[in-house]
């Protein structure tokens, strides 16, 4: 019980800190005086780098260092990224000093964020697997309280944080916290259990393109029987299939030199099933081109949409509503969307019979077909915002319109990204290896990251085609619900591109199969 609340309290120091980079925006833009596309800019390049970190660290946590070091310097990376940002929002510091230490911040706190996303799931597991396994009675009273705890804190840092000024103040917070976490933490550093790293299976496919490039001289083999395979193991094997042709030569056999030298060196030689794997893993980036304009969407959420929110009415009755639940919303619909994708999945597995069967993951299209919902509500939206300024001559007024009216668009884009994110993980560990897929899912966050940075050269390119007119110093004299248009455009083109890639990919399947028959 100990150990997991140990772990536990690393989940609700992640909320607090989690709330508080959401707010970075109005930051930017009250604190800083930052234009706000400049603040939006920002923001997408922190979003983007802390998504694109993940594969990179997750192949250091596996080859190297483990999910319990890895926690320990996300968590001190969260220490001194968000204390570097409380001294940079300080009186202390001003001019470049402070512009200095807030990007030398966010790149620290970057480590912390994927660091903790990746290492925390998984070490948490294990201490509850530990525990059940020893049959502690306890166990269920510290679920209960590490669930609760996971229900509170959100909800108490929603309301609490946007309640605390100044900023440097509401910087330091998050830095106290990890602070005092990483303390908690540590008390019980020798009593956790703790999985050694054993490699990475990424390193399976560098040596296939490793082996394959040192092969580029020769030339394919017709015969597969050429190819070299582990046949006398208990593996798993995979048919040899006869696309992407290039990566085989990882599976030739030399003629030049004996067998066993051969299979001494495995960046040389590399079996069939091997090169499959690798095959299958290649297969997959078409459908990842989605992606990319998918995160110009999510991007959305802590940027434009919070500095609309920011500009109207959130007052409810006479409470004034804190804007972070609004993310509680959102989050919400997130995790439910993601469950009902859970059972979806679990309903139709029952009913596929044939393990040969490609399964479609329908959940992409229909996240993409909510995104184009969610823009062209969002543009209504600014439109009557805009009216609204429009009509009443506001300049730099708090618009009388209710925050309320964002709330459609928020649980739309939660919605949105957890049926994007489970149908993509499913659809992943149904087409390459269980210990591949992992990788692919956190590959499918990085080109999430890559598509929430492109949402810069998308704001700069209309802004230029619309001769800068979409885009002034302020929300209210620029045009953001044409953007939104823009962007609603653009999803219905991302649909028609899932279909072309998927189309392609049952066209390409079937094919391969037919040719497996015939060599039968």
């Amino acid at each position: 019980m100990a150990s997991f609340l140990r772990v536990i309290v690393l989940s609700w120091a992640f909320t607090v800190a989690w709330f508080t980079l959401w707010m970075l925006m109005l930051y930017l833009t009250k604190e800083m005086k930052l234009k706000f596309t400049d603040a939006a800019a920002i923001v997408n390049v922190f979003a983007g780098v802390s998504a694109v970190g993940h594969l990179g660290m997750q192949f250091l946590v596996d080859s190297f260092i483990g999910h319990f070091w890895m926690l320990c310097l996300s968590t001190l990376a969260f220490s001194f990224g968000f204390g570097f940002l409380a001294i940079s929002a300080s009186p202390i510091l001003s001019g470049g000093g402070e512009k200095g230490l807030f990007y030398v911040a966010l790149t620290v706190i970057s480590v912390g964020i994927f660091g903790r996303s990746i290492s925390l799931g998984v070490f948490t597991e294990d201490q509850l697997e530990d525990s059940v396994n020893k049959g502690n009675p306890e166990m269920l009273t510290s679920f209960v309280i590490g669930n609760v705890g996971n229900f509170v804190f959100p909800l108490l840092a929603a309301i609490a944080i946007p309640q605390i000024s100044p900023w440097f103040v509401r910087f330091a917070i998050p830095a106290c916290c990890e602070v005092i976490v990483m303390l908690v933490f540590l008390t019980g550093a020798y009593s956790y259990k703790r999985e050694e790293p054993g490699g990475s299976p990424l390193t399976m496919v560098l040596r296939v393109f490793a082996a394959s490039a040192s092969k580029i001289s020769c030339g394919y083999s017709n015969n597969s029987t050429q190819l070299y395979e582990h046949t006398e193991c208990d593996l798993d094997m995979k048919p040899h299939t006869n696309s992407l042709r290039f990566l085989d030569r990882a599976a030739m056999i030399l003629q030049t030199e004996p067998l066993e030298k051969q299979r001494k060196n495995r960046w040389r030689l590399c079996t069939v099933t091997e090169v499959e794997q690798t095959k299958s893993v290649i297969r997959t980036f078409p459908l990842f081109t989605t992606s990319l304009i998918s995160g110009i969407v999510f991007s959305l959420g802590n940027t434009f949409f919070l500095e609309q929110a920011n500009n109207l009415d959130s007052k409810f009755g006479s409470w004034n509503l804190p804007l972070p639940l609004l993310l509680l919303f959102s989050e919400a619909a997130r995790l439910g969307s993601r469950e009902l994708c859970v059972r979806a999945a679990k309903r139709n597995g029952l009913d596929i019979e044939s393990p040969k069967q490609t399964k479609t993951p329908y959940g992409i299209p229909v996240s993409i077909i909510l995104s184009i919902f969610c823009c062209a509500i969002a543009a209504h939206v600014e439109s009557r915002r805009l009216k609204v300024v429009t009509t009443q001559g506001l300049v730099h007024e708090t618009v009388p319109m209710s925050v309320f009216w964002l709330l459609p668009q928020y649980i739309l884009l939660g919605t949105i990204t957890g049926i994007y994110e489970n149908s993509f993980a499913i659809y992943l560990e149904e087409t390459v290896t269980q210990e591949l897929s992992q990788y692919m899912v956190l590959f499918n966050v990085g080109v999430c990251g890559v598509g929430i940075m492109s949402n810069i050269a998308l704001v700069s390119v209309v802004g230029r085609v619309s001769g800068g007119k979409w885009f002034q110093d302020t929300l209210d004299k620029s045009r953001l619900d044409n953007y939104y248009w823009v962007l609603t455009v653009l999803s219905m083109f991302n649909l028609l591109l899932y279909f072309s890639v998927t189309y392609r990919y049952t066209m390409c399947y079937k094919k391969e199969g037919a040719t497996q028959e015939n060599d039968r």
